[in-house]
C-alpha cells in the first residue's frame, strides 16, 4: 500500500489529535494516522498537490476564505520538503522521513514553519516536537472523541520552568 501526501502533513501526523474540518475528513486522517502508527514503513508517495489526506477537505484551497490557500500550503511545502530532502514524485518509507524529521525538527522551527496554520493558532499542535528525542507518533482519535470536551493547555515556557 502506497499513501500519496504532500511535504507539510509530515509536520501535522505526528500531532494530529482528532480534529479536522469534517467528518469525512477526520474519517481519512483516522485511518491514515493509524495505518503510519501500525505499519511505519508504508510507501510514501511525495505529491506537489492535494493528497489522500485533504482529498476530502471542504476547502478548494483557492476561495480568499478557505482556511488553506493553496499558495500558502504550496510555499509551506516547498520549505519542508527542502528541509526533509524530499523529491516530489518519489516514494519514501514513513519511518525514514520520521527519523530525518526527528533529526531536524525542533519547537521553533515548528513554530517558524507552522505559526500561521489554522491549528497552530488554536493551540492543537504546539507540543508536538517538544519532546527532545521521544519518538513521533500521534493520537488516533477514537469514535466517541468529543473535542468540545478537550481544553488546551500550553506548555510552560522554559523560563518558568527553571524558575519552577
Amino acid at each position: 500500500m502506497t499513501i500519496a501526501l504532500r511535504p507539510h502533513h509530515f509536520l501535522c501526523l505526528p500531532g494530529y489529535k482528532g480534529y479536522n474540518y469534517n467528518k469525512e475528513q477526520v474519517s481519512s486522517w483516522d485511518t491514515i494516522s493509524k495505518q503510519l502508527n501500525e505499519n511505519p514503513d508504508t510507501d510514501i508517495l511525495i505529491l506537489g498537490s492535494k493528497d489522500d489526506l485533504c482529498k476530502k477537505c471542504p476547502n478548494d484551497g483557492v476561495q480568499s476564505k478557505a482556511t488553506c490557500l493553496e499558495k500558502n500550503v504550496s510555499a509551506l511545502d516547498k520549505k519542508v520538503q527542502d528541509l526533509l530532502g524530499l523529491v516530489t514524485g518519489q516514494i519514501y518509507k514513513y519511518s525514514d522521513i520520521l527519523k530525518k524529521l526527528h533529526e531536524v525538527m525542533t519547537p521553533e522551527k515548528h513554530a517558524e514553519l507552522c505559526s500561521g496554520c489554522a491549528w497552530w493558532k488554536k493551540g492543537l499542535c504546539h507540543d508536538t516536537f517538544a519532546q527532545s528525542k521521544a519518538p513521533f507518533l500521534s493520537v488516533t482519535a477514537s469514535a466517541k472523541f468529543d473535542p468540545s470536551k478537550v481544553t488546551y493547555i500550553p506548555p510552560k515556557k522554559q523560563d518558568e520552568e527553571k524558575a519552577a
